[in-house]
């Protein structure tokens, strides 16, 4: 496994406590502005420099602060410029957008040309701001998955990313999906989020991702579509079949295609939960959580048999007749997969890891384990329960903590990125983890060393 990477975002920015006074000038009787201060998206306000790449936009705002202790964002108020617009322009709503007719970037949009340095200049009423900025090229792009194979009628998302300053980023705002060579027969993409819907037997195709505007070469994919043969669910954690009641399970759909090939069809499958002893549905057991995590199952209820959980896969077969009934393929079933709901005592949390340190720089993924008690008959068990956790974290000047979104190959919601912020070594961070349930909080900390030392997997 190797070290998590935080992904750093250069798209958009919220601005937390910023009172907004620009449409009405933010002067009124007593107050006048005092200062300004220029913040790059993704860095620190009043920064002197900070770093873009081509193909990449990014911005500034210009926030003036006010006798009144008022702040206010004046960033379509000002005028901008660029010292070297070989290196990068910055708009005054006057630089188009590519390939969409009539829009144009928002003032402080700074639009990267080629490497190279340059200063960037704001200017309003008597206040006067600059900031340099190092343009460099992205490298190592990347289309994930790199070899698609998609079951017909199935769809799959490409996802675009590249290494900003060193750090695997995601570009799927910026990119733009096509087919070198169409064939609607074998399967769409959709250009502005890369989803390829398989339509029918085919392929290899070449998926091409790209930037409009960009000049640089991005990366491609190879596409087939093959019929689902086989379904299969499997659970998140192994070793049990017992699921807490009141915690998470991810349930993974596996499907096999006809080629070899399989496609996780999680968010894809219909799901139904039973119970095994009188195959009625179990609603009021095991319920499977809606929307992008909808292969989430939750334990509302102990049940004293376990509930069986299966997954059918089915499109619409479109004749090209819109005059017709709609008609759907003959579902594709999954075995039963049996988890038993049951009523347990938290009784310990750890937050287990294997390495010693955080070398300065790099970050660790932290996760938290519950240790179980079941009361009859006596006996007990433990069950990953990072998504049923707070976390917290001491030293934040040494290192900063960020709760793990639901993309990638990471379980869903799951996981604390810690990461340290300072090339100081010999340091403590610690971090705690805290659950809260009925019979009181359970917490444990989890103490990291910075340490000048090569990284280590977490």
């Amino acid at each position: 496994m190797m070290p998590t990477v935080l992904r750093t975002a250069f798209r958009g920015l919220a601005l937390s406590g910023l009172v907004l006074l620009g449409a009405c000038g933010g002067v009124g009787q007593g107050i006048a502005p005092k200062s300004s201060v220029l913040l790059p998206s993704g860095g620190e306000e009043g920064a002197a420099n900070f770093d873009a790449y081509t193909c990449v936009n990014t911005s500034l705002i210009l926030i003036v602060d006010f006798s009144n202790g008022a702040r206010g964002d004046f960033t379509s108020r000002a005028t901008w410029s660029s010292a070297d617009e070989t290196v990068a322009r910055v708009s005054n709503g006057d630089i188009a957008v590519p390939e969409q007719d009539g829009f144009f970037y928002g003032r402080g949009t700074i639009v990267p040309v080629g490497p190279g340095t340059t200063t960037i200049r704001s200017s309003y009423l008597d206040f006067r701001n600059s900031i340099q900025i190092t343009v460099s090229d992205p490298t190592n792009f990347k289309v994930t998955p790199t070899e698609a194979d998609v079951a017909k009628g199935a769809a799959l998302d490409l996802a675009l990313s590249a290494d900003l300053g060193g750090v695997s980023s995601s570009l799927d705002g910026f990119a733009r999906w096509a087919f070198v060579t169409e064939a609607p027969a074998v399967a769409t993409i959709a250009s502005i989020t890369g989803t390829v819907t398989g339509v029918g037997t085919g392929g290899p195709l070449t998926a091409r991702a790209r930037i409009p505007g960009c000049s640089l070469t991005i990366a491609d994919a190879t596409v087939n579509v093959s019929p689902l043969q086989t379904l299969a669910l499997s659970k998140e954690f192994s070793g049990t079949d017992k699921l807490a009641v009141g915690t998470t399970e991810r349930i993974t759909a596996t499907g096999t295609l006809e080629n070899g090939k399989t496609q996780d069809l999680s968010g894809t499958v219909t799901y139904k939960a039973v119970k095994s002893e009188d195959n009625t549905t179990a609603s009021d057991a095991a319920t499977f959580l809606v929307g992008s995590l909808r292969n989430l199952v939750f334990a509302s209820k102990a049940s004293a048999a376990p509930v069986n959980l299966t997954a059918s896969f089915s499109y619409i077969i479109d004749d090209g007749d819109a005059s017709t009934e709609n008609v759907s393929s003959t579902p594709v079933v999954s075995p039963v997969l049996a988890i038993t709901p049951i009523d347990a005592t938290l009784v310990n949390v750890t937050v287990p890891r294997t390495a010693a340190d955080l070398a300065p720089g790099n970050s660790l993924l932290l996760k938290a384990v519950g240790d179980y008690q079941i009361t009859a008959p006596p006996s007990s068990f433990s069950q990953d329960i990072t998504r049923h956790v707070t976390w917290s974290i001491a030293d934040a000047d040494l290192a900063t903590a960020t709760v793990q979104g639901s993309s990638g190959t990471i379980n869903p919601l799951a996981g604390l990125v810690l990461a340290s912020t300072k090339a100081e070594t010999g340091k403590a961070v610690v971090v705690t983890a805290t659950n809260s349930n009925a019979t009181g909080n359970k917490s444990a900390t989890s103490t990291i060393t910075i340490d000048p030392t090569e990284p280590q997997e977490p």
